[in-house]
């Protein structure tokens, strides 16, 4: 503009480039958000689909008592834990950062209190599975608009373990 007229300011020029600054600012500053920043409600219908999946346990018999459960604790200064459990076959190791056990009267941690499982549910598989067995939550991003921006649609959102033993005596701890 300043070459093709021959002028060197106008205010009219500085405003629309202060505009242009302004809104590229806001939109890098939404799309941060969006992308890398979005932390959704679990209980939104209209961005997150839910399930949960319950599988038995499976006591582990090896060496020393029998267990439904393994807990390896690191000793470090960001200390971590991982569950190991069996289940229909199959042997599964999950972070302790997405993952529970709870044992005894008690049906949910502080920890799992911040999935939505139904309590009502989680009783029924007490009884079903004398308490033994593992509940899997899975919230999946919705194929929709809001989703598609922040490049989420269609991936896991979460995946939480709630690990149900009857009582402590079924944990093997390691170091």
């Amino acid at each position: 503009m300043i070459i093709k007229d021959h002028k060197r300011f106008t205010w009219q020029n500085a405003l629309i480039t202060v505009a242009e600054i302004v809104v590229f600012i806001a939109a890098t500053w939404w799309m941060l958000g969006e992308g890398l920043f979005d932390n959704p409600d679990l209980t939104d219908q209209n961005r997150i689909s839910s399930s949960v999946k319950y599988e038995p346990l499976i006591m582990n018999t090896g060496t020393g008592n029998s267990n439904y459960v393994r807990i390896k604790a690191a000793a470090k200064k960001n200390g971590s834990q991982t569950y190991t459990y069996y289940s229909a076959g199959t042997k599964t190791t999950v972070s302790g950062d997405y993952a529970s056990v709870v044992y005894g009267d008690k049906v949910n941690t502080v920890n799992a209190a911040k999935i939505p499982y139904e309590k009502k549910t989680l009783a029924k598989m007490d009884r079903q599975y004398q308490r033994a067995y593992v509940a899997i939550y899975t919230a999946e991003y919705k194929k929709n608009w809001q989703n598609g921006i922040g490049l989420h649609a269609g991936r896991i959102a979460t995946r939480y373990y709630l690990i149900r033993i009857p009582d402590s005596s079924f944990i093997k701890n390691e170091k």
